[in-house]
């Protein structure tokens, strides 16, 4: 491990244990203030505690992170859970992720999907999770189960109005893979897990995705400010909705776009897109400084803005725990041989490092990016 927190004296075994230390309070601390993650029967399940609900985003996380650190017991039971209560098993979403799921109550006596619609970004991490835990676990079935579940996402028959998650002309993921939804969200642009599948699936149609979705980010993120929009076109320009006026804003999905970039920054998977990686670091270190220092610039900084960095049109949140965490992830793109980016790099890292693990009302969302900003400083 080579983790840039070196730069502010934290030793590899510090990291480790911080990262300990925040994935047991997360995943197995004081139910009422401090964890997300909650067992029923042999299954274990991720609640977005604000919300009281559990969500396709929270589950493929979560996957992610116990796969990561080597947890199988906690991957697997919240693998089976995912199949059993997200899964569309019939119907025209099957066989994709229902995002949104209730939780047993005075109504309900299980777990109840309160819309199967799917959002492609949990479909993404379940399947990079999937193949990660095959590799880390010695289990060829999860490798078997992510490629199925690729095949459906780029070639999916479309059932009613459901059709495959990837625009098939433009090669890019969708907002939706409901019809009506020609619209794409930045940080859905998971490169490096495109990289991952290309190599898994030997289907080269993940390379097209892959060069196809950096030449989109190119012009979705600001070329002064580094910010991208929640939800953008195709073409770049932010899109804003009517269920969500602010979408056309950066705000929490935009956050997780220096994440996505520091990770394909990083990720070694010979053999994949070879041709346009020097091009594709270039773009990303280059923005992400961009961001670092609009950051920088604006302390105390807030958690949303407008992609010119001008002001957010409603009261903008003070900055979370979560774009903390996603900050301190995008150092890990930085040359850290240089001065420049070392002064740069320090105070998002050591920001990070004193941001305790999240409790309260919030901590889904937050604890969850906090995780995952840790884990992709130590890649």
């Amino acid at each position: 491990m080579n983790s840039p927190f070196k730069l502010i004296g934290k030793t590899d075994p510090c990291v480790r244990t911080q990262i300990e230390k925040a994935y047991h309070q997360l995943f197995s601390g004081d139910k009422e203030k401090e964890r997300i993650c909650f067992n029923y029967q042999t299954l274990k399940y991720i609640v977005d505690i604000g919300h009281s609900d559990v969500r396709s985003e929270g589950m493929s996380y979560g996957m992610y992170i116990s796969a990561r650190l080597g947890r199988k017991d906690d991957f697997d039971a919240l693998w089976r859970f995912t199949k059993k209560y997200l899964r569309n098993h019939s119907g025209d979403y099957a066989p994709y992720f229902a995002w949104q799921v209730g939780i047993p109550d005075n109504t309900h006596a299980d777990f109840y999907k309160i819309d199967s619609g799917a959002a492609p970004d949990g479909e993404e991490y379940i399947a990079a999770a999937l193949l990660i835990a095959a590799k880390k676990f010695n289990e060829p079935e999860y490798k078997e189960e992510a490629l199925a579940l690729l095949k459906q996402m780029l070639y999916k028959n479309t059932q009613g109005k459901v059709r495959s998650m990837f625009d098939k002309e433009r090669a890019l993921v969708r907002f939706s893979p409901m019809e009506g939804n020609d619209f794409t969200d930045p940080s859905y642009h998971t490169l490096a897990f495109y990289r991952l599948y290309a190599k898994a699936t030997g289907d080269v149609f993940w390379e097209r995705v892959y060069k196809n979705s950096l030449a989109y980010l190119k012009k979705a993120v600001h070329p002064e400010t580094g910010l991208a929009a929640d939800y953008s076109e195709f073409d770049g320009t932010p899109k804003f909705t009517d269920f969500n006026p602010m979408s056309g804003y950066f705000s929490g999905d935009a956050w997780r776009v220096a994440l996505n970039l520091a990770l394909d920054y990083n990720w070694k998977i010979p053999g994949i897109c070879e041709d346009i990686r020097e091009d594709a670091k270039n773009f990303e270190r280059t923005a992400i400084r961009r961001l670092l220092n609009f950051f920088t610039s604006h302390q105390p900084y807030l958690a949303d803005y407008a992609v010119d960095g001008s002001d957010f049109p409603k009261e903008a949140r003070t900055q979370t725990t979560g774009l903390i965490a996603m900050n301190a992830a995008a150092t890990s793109a930085l040359d850290l041989s240089k001065a420049d980016d070392i002064a740069l790099a320090r105070p998002f890292l050591s920001t990070l490092w004193n941001t305790p693990v999240p409790m309260g009302t919030w901590r889904y969302y937050d604890g969850l990016l906090y995780l995952l900003g840790y884990l992709a400083l130590v890649d």
